[in-house]
């Protein structure tokens, strides 16, 4: 069985695996599992009023949980795969999406240039998780080796790690909000404002 298989088995079973994106590595689990959610918040130690943002398994996938305008269709076309998130208001009604919206009612997409992090989510056929794979508070981390020293001390430990070998250094996405035809930069990364306003021709 091969790594990706091995993986897609412990989401199934609600399982944590750790995986590579174009940026660090991230924390998996199925984004439509509420009781693997929970586990995530506290694998982290991460504060229930704080989202956590997903990789649908394709990009036609994001219509069925998130609402996305024609601006928003824009940036998923022609600014992902990349290192970009946008928030986009949340449709799906379940706990799961609940608990990774935080309150917020609105839900983050992610789609990385990573082959491993898109196959993860496509072949799963379930969206996943995209949150950095570190406790809360502590650095991003870029090799399965610092994601394991991470977390040596904690109880609960993610269940597999997919090895993408050690990752280049970059920031985390741009994290971007869309209100009417107003751009939101919630957290500046490597994809620029001015990129953004480009491409949605602002």
């Amino acid at each position: 069985m091969s790594q990706i298989q091995e993986a897609i088995k412990v989401l199934k079973h609600g399982g944590v695996v750790v995986y590579p994106t174009d940026t660090a590595y991230g924390l998996a689990v199925d984004a439509t599992n509420a009781e693997a959610v929970k586990k995530l918040f506290q694998l982290k130690g991460r504060n229930f009023k704080n989202p956590i943002h997903v990789v649908p398994p394709t990009r036609d996938s994001i219509g069925l949980f998130g609402k996305n305008s024609r601006l928003e269709k824009k940036i998923i076309n022609e600014l992902m795969p990349g290192p970009i998130t946008l928030v986009v208001p949340l449709k799906a009604k379940s706990k799961s999406w609940q608990l990774l919206s935080a309150g917020t009612k609105t839900i983050g997409i992610r789609r990385p240039k990573n082959k491993i992090a898109l196959d993860l989510a496509m072949l799963l056929g379930k969206p996943i998780t995209t949150t950095s794979a570190n406790v809360s508070g502590q650095s991003n981390t870029y090799s399965i080796v610092e994601v394991k020293k991470q977390f040596s001390k904690s109880i609960l430990k993610p269940d597999f790690y997919l090895d993408g070998g050690k990752l280049k250094k970059t920031q985390p996405s741009t994290v971007v909000l869309l209100d009417k035809n107003n751009v939101k930069i919630l957290r500046e990364g490597p994809i620029s404002e001015r990129k953004i306003k480009q491409v949605l021709g602002l």
